[in-house]
């Protein structure tokens, strides 16, 4: 996989304001159904970890060996046990039905194959689990601002590690066997239009159904 070294440098301090108003906001509301074995994906620099509390264990995987190095160094300040695991969304080492609980904060948008991760999700998540996302995904709005959404892609994928601006997220996610709940939907203040909508969500596995 490509690495983003110069982004991930940044990635913190570039954040700063938004973790202290309404993107920590958002991983708190997310978090908060967090319990049992915990999975994270694409766990980054580790923002979530501080947030976690009376869960078993957060197994935090984190293919991007830039971003690898800063979660390994949040691990020491966590109040759970952590295991830190490369592996990409799209091929996670772990047996079927392995947690109870998987977070997904700002990842969806950049995996490589989303329907492919969408049906690891499912797989390695119990059949009472919870897949907690917190997420911006594709505007249900049409004219210029969905075309200004799919233009942007070229440019934030270079620039803003991976990221894809009109990933239908909640939709893949749903295809891949999961009855999706939005918990809040929202457009936060001094972000680019193009990242427009935010939701934050609890997905539960349809009984049943896998992608």
């Amino acid at each position: 996989m490509r690495s983003h070294p110069v982004y991930a440098s940044v990635y913190d301090r570039y954040n700063r304001g938004a973790e202290r108003t309404w993107l920590g906001e958002a991983r708190h509301l997310a978090l908060g159904h967090a319990r049992g074995r915990v999975l994270e994906i694409g766990a980054g620099t580790g923002m979530n970890l501080l947030r976690y509390r009376d869960v078993e264990e957060v197994v935090a995987t984190e293919p991007d060996p830039a971003y690898r190095r800063r979660l390994e160094q949040r691990v020491p300040e966590a109040q759970v046990p952590v295991q830190v695991v490369d592996a990409p969304a799209e091929r996670l080492p772990f047996p079927d039905a392995s947690f109870d609980t998987i977070v997904s904060t700002l990842v969806l948008c950049s995996v490589d194959d989303p329907a492919r991760s969408a049906a690891e999700l499912r797989r390695v998540l119990r059949p009472d689990g919870a897949l907690l996302l917190v997420e911006h995904i594709q505007t249900s709005a049409g004219g210029f601002t969905r075309l200004a959404q799919h233009a942007s892609v070229p440019f934030w994928r270079l620039f803003v590690g991976g990221c894809r601006t009109n990933r239908p997220t909640l939709r893949t996610v749903a295809d891949a066997g999961f009855e999706v709940k939005e918990l809040d939907r929202f457009h936060p203040p001094h972000v680019p239009f193009v990242m427009f909508p935010f939701v934050v969500a609890v997905a539960s596995p349809l009984e049943g159904k896998a992608g």
